[in-house]
């Protein structure tokens, strides 16, 4: 089953991907130019932010992760790579955070440390989506290549989506370990994912270009590479965008609790819960194909391949329930055998080929008698049907047996028989409403039923055929 992340868009995806592209870019717009307005501060939203990133990072890794190790696509696992790198970066970031846990912050960090994480998260994530689109030419060789596939079913395909979260591990710990000086000369840093400086210096503005223009080169890549043709690329495309509006705003706006800074937090929740909005999107509509597979399935495993009505298996498993059903509600049960006559003479002169339109006919006219909802046909074997009609006594049993032999003689379907057409003959047998006995299981009681029902049928045959002929009793 393919996945619908890795298939072709269609033109309402592309519509919704451009809708959301054009507002992203009318957010920045909008927010630029007053992007240093001071604004009511709120202190939990920084935590709360960085905790909506790591988790949803760290669900689209998951998922991403999941997808790789059932397609084996090395793009899906860098991909979910990239995602296992900003979770584990912006965990780091906030623990290190001084303000948030505590004074100084956690894991022995230094003042600079957390802007550290802020510029290893906001660079890392687009160099790993170009390493995706790096790899996705070899996507095409795994889908058509089991052995390429296994190639990256190993250490070295796992290492696509392991290797950036524990790059991220390291780095945080290079940066507790090392007093690195600020990477931009300002008075102090205020928030996770936020640059708060005194003034305007170039430098603040230099370290949010280049990653910035990383931001851009990753969106250029991807369309280089897909050109746009998978719903993955339209989506990843939008998740740049909402990073690289993320990291405008931020060196726009270095002040904490200003409208810049604010929109800017959004857009950092916006760049991994977009991805993780398709990737559920895909999950359900992947469980509703399965469910519509398994469905088909079961109809198929219940119906007769050449009749379109239920097979034997079918009929076997549901006449005991109704035999079953019968016994302990107390109500009739009849079973009507029916069989083509002169089959064999008509394969015969025909052929099977006639043979099987014949009994496809013979099938759907049986079935057009059946009226009442519990009441089906099924094809006992060969040119053999049953009837089985539930809470139906024997007098309304031979009354429906007699429309179906009058349907099938209707067909007029020529036969080198007596008659000059297909006719058939029936066997009607009904289980009385007796109270249930020791004895009365229901595989006695479905066999019992049964050979009255085909014992009928003989009789009608014996007796000339294209007629119907019931059990001499009723059965307990």
């Amino acid at each position: 089953m393919d996945g619908l992340l890795i298939g072709p868009a269609t033109r309402r995806q592309a519509i919704a991907a451009a809708l959301c592209a054009l507002a992203i870019l009318l957010a920045l717009a909008l927010a630029a130019p007053r992007a240093r307005d001071p604004l009511p501060p709120v202190a939990p939203f920084m935590p709360m932010c960085a905790l909506t990133v790591f988790t949803t990072s760290g669900i689209a890794a998951f998922l991403l992760g999941g997808r790789f190790a059932a397609t084996r696509l090395p793009m899906l696992g860098a991909l979910g790579g990239a995602y296992a790198f900003t979770a584990i970066a912006v965990a780091l970031q906030l623990l290190m955070f001084p303000g948030v846990f505590t004074r100084s912050g956690l894991l022995g960090a230094g003042p600079h440390s957390a802007a550290w994480m802020w510029v290893f998260w906001h660079a890392g994530f687009p160099v790993f989506v170009i390493v995706a689109a790096s790899v996705r030419n070899r996507a095409n060789a795994v889908t058509s290549s089991m052995a390429t596939a296994s190639t990256f079913g190993g250490a070295r395909g796992w290492l696509l989506v392991a290797g950036p979260a524990v790059l991220a591990a390291l780095l945080g710990v290079l940066v507790i370990q090392v007093d690195f000086a600020q990477p931009w000369p300002v008075a102090h840093v205020a928030a996770p994912g936020g640059l708060t400086v005194q003034g305007n210096p170039l430098a603040a503005h230099a370290v949010g270009i280049v990653i910035g223009v990383l931001n851009l080169a990753a969106i250029a890549v991807v369309l280089l590479k897909g050109r746009l043709r998978l719903v993955l690329d339209l989506w990843i495309v939008v998740a740049l965008l909402a990073s690289f509006v993320d990291v405008a705003l931020n060196t726009l706006s270095v002040e904490r609790f200003t409208l810049g800074w604010y929109v800017a937090r959004v857009f950092s929740m916006f760049a991994p819960g977009v991805l993780v909005c398709v990737l559920v999107w895909e999950v359900t509509a992947l469980y509703r194909r399965l469910a519509q597979e398994h469905a088909s399935l079961v109809h198929s495993s219940a119906h007769d391949a050449l009749t379109r009505i239920y097979n034997r298996s079918y009929f076997d498993e549901q006449f005991r329930r109704e035999v079953e059903q019968a016994a302990r509600a107390d109500r009739p049960l009849s079973l009507v055998m029916i069989d083509v006559d002169h089959f064999k003479q008509y394969n015969d002169a025909y052929g099977h080929l006639h043979g099987d339109a014949c009994l496809g006919a013979v099938a759907g006219a049986l079935a057009s008698t059946l009226r009442r909802p519990g009441e089906f046909v099924a094809r006992y074997g060969g040119e053999e049907f049953a009837l089985v009609l539930p809470d139906t006594p024997a007098d309304e049993a031979g009354t429906i047996a007699e429309r179906a032999r009058a349907a099938v003689a209707r067909l007029a379907i020529a036969a080198p028989s007596p008659d000059g057409h297909v006719t058939v003959s029936a066997g009607c047998a009904t289980r009385s409403p007796l109270p249930v006995t020791v004895d009365d299981t229901p595989n006695a009681g479905a066999l019992a039923l049964i050979e009255a029902a085909d014992a009928a049928l003989y009789a009608a045959k014996r007796a000339g055929r294209n007629r119907i002929a019931r059990a001499d009793a009723s059965l307990a």
